[in-house]
């Protein structure tokens, strides 16, 4: 017999032995008031602890929510019960009704005890959804931890519905269409995680895209604008192959970030080329060259301006590749502590910024900038080489580089 059990047994004995004798003498009548203290003191016990068990169950409402309701019934009705003689404990044995011998104890007692029966059907329950369910279960936690409902709120609840409907096999003891159906219930919920996953990390970025659309990027700059538009393709497979892969999901936002930022400052660029006059293509030319000059200054202090743009680009990668080499050699072992390297890859980082920035600048203008024909030949030669212009990451130590537009 449970805890409860032995409580209903004692009340009810108690009650009758308070209630033997209708004319006691005093040694019976203090027994008896004494009895009826404990009576009502052990229902005060009882119905305090199921006052804090009746709060920590709404979870199991997911696994039979006719069970949970009749729990629920009995605990009001014997909440209200015990409310009729708590103020005043010779009501407790005082009979409930006229159509009933049955004492206001005897009823408390009863709807907590059939709450009790009922509980422990849920409990047992409960354990064995959690163990057929498990899969269905676990994916339907990771979607709430998506907040997939935030998103996709409509198909969520059509989802939520059906996983409640799995519950419902195993309270009618249906395990088979229970598990039949949770494989129906994965295929879709892992549907909603990989829109889900998309919605989040892929759909801001798409936003993004049709902006620079509106601002006629796709006009100005149609080759960075495909390139967006390949990696937004490529983020979208990884997401379809591994939404849980937030590691690579993550690099490839940036990758998308970066060609977003590209195509839209390109476009500006070729936008205001185009807005130049073909007299003023010369001196776009010269600007180049003299950012290529700062570089060369800042790597080796050359001036390569007599040999075209792209013999210039060749002979600055050399001179980075070179000056790269001879660092690491110097820095090992032993400078390999030293504080001066921060300062040095500070330079390098800003001086990589710089080239990057012009290759592309140089070969978007390849592809958009047509050079008035009055414009000497080996000027548009020099352009047209920097399409090829590639700097690898690094310069010389100590390298004092100073960037201006």
């Amino acid at each position: 017999m449970n805890y409860m059990g032995k409580v209903a047994v004692a009340l009810v004995l108690t009650a009758l032995l308070s209630a033997c004798g209708s004319t006691p003498d005093n040694g019976q009548g203090v027994t008896s008031a004494i009895n009826t203290g404990d009576a009502v003191k052990n229902a005060q016990n009882i119905h305090q602890n199921w006052q804090g068990k009746i709060q920590s169950i709404e979870h199991l409402q997911l696994y039979s929510p006719n069970k949970y309701g009749v729990v629920q019934a009995h605990w009001k009705k014997a909440d209200s019960i015990y409310q009729s003689f708590a103020g005043s404990p010779e009501t407790a044995f005082k009979s409930y009704s006229i159509f009933s011998s049955a004492t206001y104890l005897e009823r408390f007692l009863d709807e907590i005890n059939q709450a009790q029966i009922t509980l422990t059907k849920l409990d047992k329950l409960k354990v064995k959804s959690d163990r057929v369910l498990a899969p269905a279960i676990k994916q339907m936690a990771y979607l709430n931890s998506l907040d997939a409902a935030r998103y996709y709120r409509s198909e969520y609840t059509r989802l939520n519905r059906f996983y409640a409907k799995l519950f419902n096999y195993i309270d009618n003891d249906d395990v088979s269409d229970a598990r039949e159906e949770q494989e129906e219930f994965l295929e879709r919920s892992f549907s909603l995680e990989i829109k889900t996953v998309k919605k989040i990390y892929i759909a801001p970025l798409e936003t993004r895209l049709r902006e620079l659309r509106r601002n006629d990027v796709r006009y100005y700059a149609p080759l960075s604008y495909s390139r967006v538009e390949t990696e937004i393709t490529d983020g979208n497979r990884i997401i379809d192959l591994t939404p849980r892969n937030f590691k690579a999901i993550d690099k490839k936002v940036i990758e998308i970030q970066f060609e977003l930022d590209h195509a839209a400052h390109i476009a500006l660029e070729v936008k205001g080329l185009r807005d130049r006059s073909k007299d003023d293509y010369e001196n776009f030319i010269l600007e180049i060259e003299n950012k290529l000059l700062r570089i060369s200054r800042a790597l080796d202090n050359q001036d390569l301006r007599n040999q075209p743009i792209r013999s210039q680009a060749k002979l600055i990668t050399e001179g980075v590749l070179s000056a790269r080499k001879s660092n690491f050699i110097q820095t090992q072992p032993y400078y390999a502590d030293d504080k001066n390297n921060d300062t040095s890859i500070e330079q390098v980082t800003a001086l990589t910024k710089l080239v990057e920035a012009q290759k592309q600048q140089i070969q978007q203008l390849r592809l958009e900038a047509k050079p008035a024909p009055s414009i000497d030949e080996s000027v548009a030669t020099q352009q047209n080489g920097n399409a090829e212009l590639e700097i690898p990451i690094n310069a010389a130590k100590n390298a004092e580089v100073e960037i201006s537009e």
